[in-house]
């Protein structure tokens, strides 16, 4: 049922250039970490520079999308364009890497990070003596604080009686800070400073797996003090101050959304090696080295270059970039094997790509209706035509946590979502349903990405030789302002995920930031919890086949 429920009929390979953002607990650049498999193709050249290259030591970079939130850490700006920019700007304690996704902490920032009792279990991070943000304050634990208690969910919309506000759409209580997610941070009993706030104590109410995955991703809490006018938001939070924490709630929710193009220096500081340099609306944006660094200095400028995908391979070509890492296609790995000076790697990535159902469309309210469309979606046929001419070991993904390439990968979708048009056509009859049924597929379309296009082709193909009349809802504006306002009825795009396991917890949590078809699956959610306390590999396998088959 979950698999035609929600976020369903994931299959292999998706690009890293339309995905959206974090998927749950996020550390690096993730939101929720429902692990799945991308074939993905990365691609770097020593041409020389051309014009639009970084100037000095540096490195030019294609992308398709622009950056648009300083704040990656809201429910309706969390996306991978805008961790590309902010991962070497803002403070985070462990970072994902090495050839298996693996989490290592940042030794620069952190002195140590230490498990200091596992009964309750209990964490001791040290923050480096002389970390500092861009503008000399120190990074300490009062921006560990606004992190917690920004994302723990405790802190509700209340209406003049002083009820919490309910949604209307969602049926859930609205939280008062936007978030992604509370998963890890509302299993915290408390977080404790140090008499000089460099070593913070973070005590458990319940065990968390995934622990590691949480403090990323860090904003200034006292650049939030100043602009919200509260002097003291620790204090606020622990006296249940209302009246300051919704002026610090609605600064938080509002103060990064900028315009393309502006940057604001006091506001939008730099707790890493790299800080905003200048940014050309639609075009660039430029990371310069952290004057305020005190850990190994970057060696130059980055230009984060915005490119449609069908153009990056030219401006490699041109010098105009030197690294791209576009979706997969077969006339892509054919015009970069003529490059000269040109590096190209393929393999599997922790990201999945998925077509989600908007249950305020309530067409969608029917199960059989959503089987319908599981069973007309020709994932099989866009694996074999669009991936497997790249990836020949590519495959359609059915386990919505464990991606095919990991220990415990099984297929637990219990064939709801094989193909087979008459049964497909047999449901909606029976369903009793008006059709054809108007469904606009929202998505990603700057113009530049035939691979999706060609998805949506193939889907329309498919299902509109049926009960449906697929609707290309493509936009360039798709995550900013249809995904996040609920404008579709069916979105098509990818979680950048990592191998964490607990953070999916989000996705089916009516009223979170990740939950964006409005559904919640609380059948699920016992499942879930189990797997965000359990740190046995084994079990967590276990229980990420069973939640995923509910």
């Amino acid at each position: 049922l979950a698999l035609v429920a929600a976020s369903a009929l994931v299959f292999a390979a998706c690009g890293s250039d339309d995905d959206s953002g974090d998927t749950g607990d996020s550390g690096g650049d993730t939101t929720e970490a429902p692990d799945s498999t991308d074939d993905m193709t990365e691609v770097t050249t020593d041409a020389g520079e051309g014009d639009g290259g970084a100037t000095g030591e540096g490195i030019a970079y294609g992308t398709a999308q622009e950056f648009s939130n300083y704040n990656n850490n809201l429910g309706t700006s969390n996306s991978v364009k805008n961790s590309l920019v902010l991962n070497p700007i803002q403070p985070v304690p462990f970072y994902y890497a090495g050839p298996t996704g693996g989490l290592d902490v940042d030794t620069e920032l952190m002195d140590s990070v230490e498990i200091v009792s596992e009964d309750p279990q209990v964490i001791e991070y040290v923050v480096n003596a002389d970390a500092v943000w861009s503008d000399g304050e120190p990074i300490d634990c009062d921006d560990f604080q606004l992190r917690y208690y920004a994302n723990n969910g405790d802190y509700l919309e209340l209406d003049d009686a002083g009820e919490p506000v309910i949604d209307e759409e969602t049926e859930a209580e609205v939280f008062l800070l936007d978030l992604v997610g509370t998963t890890g941070y509302e299993s915290i009993d408390t977080v404790e400073c140090s008499e000089g706030g460099k070593t913070i104590t973070v005590t458990y109410a319940e065990p968390y797996a995934d622990w590691q995955t949480l403090f990323d991703g860090q904003v200034p809490a006292h650049v939030l003090e100043r602009e919200s006018g509260v002097d003291d938001l620790v204090a606020a939070f622990e006296a249940d101050d209302i009246e300051a924490i919704t002026a610090l709630a609605e600064t938080y929710n509002t103060m990064y959304t900028v315009n393309p193009g502006e940057i604001n220096p006091d506001t939008m500081l730099s707790g890493g090696p790299q800080a905003f340099g200048t940014w050309e609306p639609g075009s660039s944006i430029t990371l310069v080295p952290n004057d305020a660094d005190w850990g190994t200095p970057a060696e130059g400028e980055v230009l984060i270059r915005v490119i449609a995908e069908e153009a990056q391979a030219q401006a490699l070509a041109n010098g105009e970039i030197q690294a791209m890492d576009p979706q997969p296609s077969v006339d892509l790995i054919g015009q970069l094997e003529a490059i000269d000076g040109v590096t190209v790697e393929t393999g599997a990535q922790f990201t999945w790509e998925h077509f989600d159902f908007n249950f305020n469309n309530d067409v969608f309210s029917d199960i059989r209706v959503r089987e319908a469309f599981a069973k007309c979606l020709p994932r099989q046929q866009m694996v074999e035509a669009l991936i497997q001419p790249v990836s020949p070991d590519a495959e359609v993904l059915n386990n919505r946590w464990i991606p095919s390439f990991a220990d415990g990968y099984q297929d637990n979708s219990g064939g709801v979502a094989e193909l087979d048009l008459e049964a497909a056509q047999a449901l909606l009859d029976e369903a009793g349903v008006e059709q054809p049924i108007p469904v606009r597929l929202g998505w990603f379309d700057n113009g530049g990405n035939q691979r999706r296009t060609d998805q949506v082709a193939l889907t329309q193909e498919s299902c509109n030789q049926i009960g449906f009349d697929i609707q290309d809802a493509g936009s360039e504006t798709f995550f900013d302002v249809e995904l996040a306002a609920g404008d579709w009825d069916i979105a098509m795009f990818a979680w950048g995920g990592g191998p964490a396991l607990a953070g999916s917890y989000a996705s089916y949590s009516a009223g979170t930031g990740e939950d964006v078809g409005s559904r919640g699956m609380p059948e699920s959610l016992g499942r879930l919890g189990e797997l965000a306390i359990s740190g046995d590999a084994d079990v967590q396998s276990v229980l990420s086949i069973e939640s995923g088959s509910v």
